[in-house]
């Protein structure tokens, strides 16, 4: 077994997958027909009809055809390289071809956003891709007057400013079939990571302040109780954690 397959077995063995999935390629397919045929038109149109030179324009074809078809092959490797994971903690993003190997895991805790890009064929398709944009902000930028798009803030220019999240293959599952569905299984996850963070850092503050070994002034006291008593009537602690980690300060 390479080194490789350990390490995918490895990972598969320690983090089960909520969902995988990999870009839909029949909307890819659909799409370059659609361009190739409009492109292709244009040109019969522009040698036959209007210039009448009928030899030059089947080389012209001919050329089209082939740069089109070799751009669209390498394009249609490429997007099928990817495969996306959606585990209990992350989104990870692998991508595996002849020229090289890319990996990046999205931990819930970077995620502060999902959106869902769909274009009419997309719509068609019932595809699209999920987009995420990350506490760093680097998916982040702006078009103002003058200027173009700008990742990660705003940079001089004038007018007005219009925010756009900044697509790369870094921060998105590209044309992933039934988005809907995968956003869904992503934010329940999501919302029970955070609701298990939010309890976690209200029960090491329960911690820090019930486990002070120092003596304490009354007001210092009398505060430390009115703090424990806003965790309880916030919903942060049950009444039983209340009551003991009350006892344990005025004890």
């Amino acid at each position: 077994m390479s080194k490789q397959s350990k390490m995918r077995f490895v990972r598969e063995k320690t983090m089960s997958d909520l969902w995988t999935g990999k870009p839909f390629m029949k909307k890819t397919l659909v799409k370059f027909a659609i361009i190739f045929i409009a492109f292709l038109l244009v040109i019969a149109y522009l040698f036959f009809i209007l210039v009448n030179t009928g030899t030059f324009g089947m080389f012209v074809i001919g050329i089209y055809a082939l740069i089109a078809f070799l751009y669209f092959g390498l394009h249609y490797l490429s997007k099928n390289a990817f495969t996306y994971h959606i585990t209990e903690r992350s989104v990870r993003i692998e991508k595996s071809w002849i020229f090289g190997n890319y990996v990046r895991e999205l931990t819930f805790d970077q995620i502060s956003d999902i959106h869902i890009n769909q274009g009419m064929l997309a719509r068609a398709f019932n595809c699209g891709s999920l987009v995420f944009v990350t506490t760093t902000g680097l998916e982040v930028g702006a078009s103002f007057g003058g200027g173009g798009v700008v990742r990660g803030g705003l940079f001089g220019g004038g007018g007005a400013v219009t925010p756009h999240v900044v697509k790369g293959r870094g921060n998105m599952l590209w044309d992933i079939a039934d988005p809907g569905k995968a956003r869904e299984t992503l934010m329940g996850k999501l919302s029970e990571w955070r609701s298990a963070y939010q309890q976690q850092r209200m029960a090491g503050s329960l911690e820090t302040m019930a486990g002070k070994a120092a003596p304490v002034s009354a007001a210092s006291m009398a505060e430390e109780i009115n703090k424990l008593k806003a965790l309880y009537e916030s919903g942060g602690i049950t009444k039983e954690e209340y009551e003991k980690a009350k006892k344990k300060l005025l004890g």
